[in-house]
């Protein structure tokens, strides 16, 4: 038979019948055994007799053919205190076998199926234990390269949220100054000028041609609309955005409903016209849109 340990590895090969005893390492031996008056009394051929007795949870006591025997073995878990009549000794079994650490002589390992004792032993626990150790610190680098990943990308994540709140608290002062700079500025100006200055930001300004004060051929509107945009401070193009959904809402005062919706059509249809809306002519759309209450949702552009 075949006979395992109690965490499943092959512990010998031996053959155990009520007489015979046969095995592996320990060869063939003859045995008989009996109880009287609480002692176990056995005869083997090979190891001569015994008598036995328990005398304590764990704690045996024996002669052996004359020779005192004292045996015990205390605790749970991998590492047990060991009884023996030469003294305490301390044990801890492990996956390649066990170690004495009072007593080193009598450690052991068993690899590749070769069982090994004494200080061939001890070598095999501490190479296994300094592997092991290099992989658990290694295991341990990892996890903390992941938790610095981790922190890294929170630290990310907060620094761009608070930027953000920054960036949009700042510009939202300096929208609402310009707001209130533009539509002061529009205030005595025609249903006529306000056509003339969206037709110009959009179809022009939107599509890519400069406008100069050096240019000889530019005139008056080009020029006032330039200016407002330099004093603006405000980032570009939020600047032309902005400018261009205050004159879309002093636009619908001097108008209708009706006619905004119409302009917005027509800036549309003359975008396309031209090769299509590019992304900042998309953007003035959406700010018109929003100045005259127009639900984009429910046009088709």
């Amino acid at each position: 038979m075949l006979k395992q340990s109690t965490d499943g590895r092959l512990k010998r090969i031996e053959y155990r019948g009520k007489h015979l005893r046969m095995s592996r390492t320990g060869g063939i031996a003859l045995r008989a055994q009996t109880q009287a008056a609480g002692i176990h009394l056995t005869a083997n051929s090979k190891h001569g007799l015994r008598a036995s007795k328990r005398i304590a949870k764990s704690t045996q006591v024996a002669f052996q053919n004359g020779r005192f025997v004292l045996r015990g073995r205390y605790g749970n878990g991998p590492t047990k205190l060991n009884l023996s009549k030469s003294g305490v000794s301390v044990s801890t079994k492990t996956d390649l076998g066990s170690v004495n650490w009072f007593k080193p002589r009598y450690s052991s390992a068993k690899i590749a199926g070769i069982q090994v004792r004494g200080k061939n032993a001890l070598y095999l626990h501490a190479v296994i234990g300094i592997l092991n150790l290099l992989a658990q610190f290694a295991l341990l680098l990892f996890q903390l390269l992941v938790l610095a990943l981790q922190l890294f990308y929170w630290l990310a994540i907060k620094a761009t949220r608070f930027t953000l709140r920054l960036w949009t608290t700042r510009h939202q002062s300096a929208i609402s100054a310009a707001e209130s700079s533009y539509l002061d500025r529009l205030a005595d100006r025609d249903a006529l000028w306000l056509k003339a200055a969206l037709e110009s930001i959009f179809l022009e300004l939107a599509q890519g041609h400069c406008w100069t004060v050096q240019n000889n051929t530019i005139d008056a509107l080009h020029v006032e609309l330039a200016t407002w945009l330099a004093d603006s401070g405000l980032p570009q193009p939020l600047d032309l955005e902005v400018l261009f959904g205050c004159l879309a809402e002093r636009y619908e005062v001097f108008t209708s409903e009706q006619a905004c919706l119409e302009l917005f059509f027509d800036l549309d249809t003359a975008a396309v016209a031209t090769g299509g809306r590019n992304t900042l002519q998309e953007r003035l759309l959406a700010a018109y849109a929003g100045s005259c209450g127009i639900d984009v949702g429910d046009v088709t552009v």
